[in-house]
């Protein structure tokens, strides 16, 4: 799995961000000031769960989300610990909005979001994929004091694939014969066949191009001058082999070089090299 953000322009409600990101600079402060005050008796300094501690209860006097304020606390700790310093700058008057929240707390709503009881509708500037939203979601406002919803989600290796890319190639590989050999395990743990099976569907609903290609040869031919010289890794023994030069003195990672071979291929079948056009 792996992370992405998705940043979209708020339309409705910037009123009400506004004031969310005083009582945010109010929560921040707080905990600056509770810092501060660690470092003058010589006492321990506050971890987030500390501080989530000490706001515990705050939300409805302050006019914001519990988990906006556990956020608060825990970015906190996280940047003082990242910059290494014993405490940091206050949030005032031109400090730039910002109101974080737990990803568990904003909820999809057709094309608009729901959060702490309010919709917010937003421009839809690209489609959100599916995915687990993920802490480190907030609300930031810019220069010109316009708010922006950034959402961090949690893509599938498939989804990212077919999100940032218009044509995908990939080996026809025999994850069948492959398991009844040595390399079961290895061929089992990658869970080769789902995976090419859901990238499959995927490229379908997200309008990319999926092909699979006779994979024979990509590792041993040169992704540079298309032959295959005397030097290319062979064999079983060949699989330890993972950077090679060819002999036209091109140098290739193993992976990277049937990567290339394998997109270079299209609907042609290498039977002796790749061909080059």
């Amino acid at each position: 799995m792996s992370t992405k953000v998705y940043r979209y322009r708020v339309k409705s409600l910037n009123g009400l961000l506004n004031r969310q990101s005083r009582a945010v600079s109010f929560v921040w402060n707080f905990c600056n000031n509770t810092q501060k005050h660690a470092l003058k008796w010589r006492k321990r300094w506050s971890t987030g769960f500390d501080l989530n501690r000490l706001t515990a209860g705050s939300s409805k006097e302050l006019g914001i989300h519990s988990g906006t304020i556990n956020a608060v606390c825990e970015q906190y700790a996280k940047s003082r610990r990242q910059f290494n310093r014993p405490y940091l700058r206050y949030r005032g008057r031109r400090s730039l909005g910002w109101v974080p929240l737990k990803g568990r707390d904003l909820k999809r709503s057709g094309d608009a979001f729901r959060f702490a009881g309010n919709t917010f509708r937003v421009f839809n500037s690209r489609p959100l994929p599916e995915g687990k939203i993920k802490d480190g979601t907030c609300f930031a406002q810019d220069r010109r004091g316009n708010w922006f919803l950034n959402i961090v989600i949690e893509v599938a290796l498939s989804t990212r694939l077919v999100c940032e890319f218009d044509y995908i190639a990939v080996g026809n590989v025999n994850s069948k014969g492959l398991a009844r050999t040595g390399l079961a395990k290895s061929v089992n743990d990658a869970a080769w066949s789902s995976f090419r099976n859901m990238l499959r569907y995927k490229a379908i609903t997200h309008g990319a191009t999926l092909e699979e290609v006779n994979e024979s040869f990509s590792t041993q031919t040169c992704s540079t001058c298309g032959g295959l010289p005397a030097s290319r890794p062979k064999g079983i023994a060949g699989l330890r082999i993972r950077e090679w030069q060819c002999d036209c003195g091109a140098s290739h990672d193993r992976d990277v070089n049937a990567a290339l071979n394998i997109l270079r291929s299209g609907h042609r079948a290498p039977v002796e090299g790749i061909s080059f056009l």
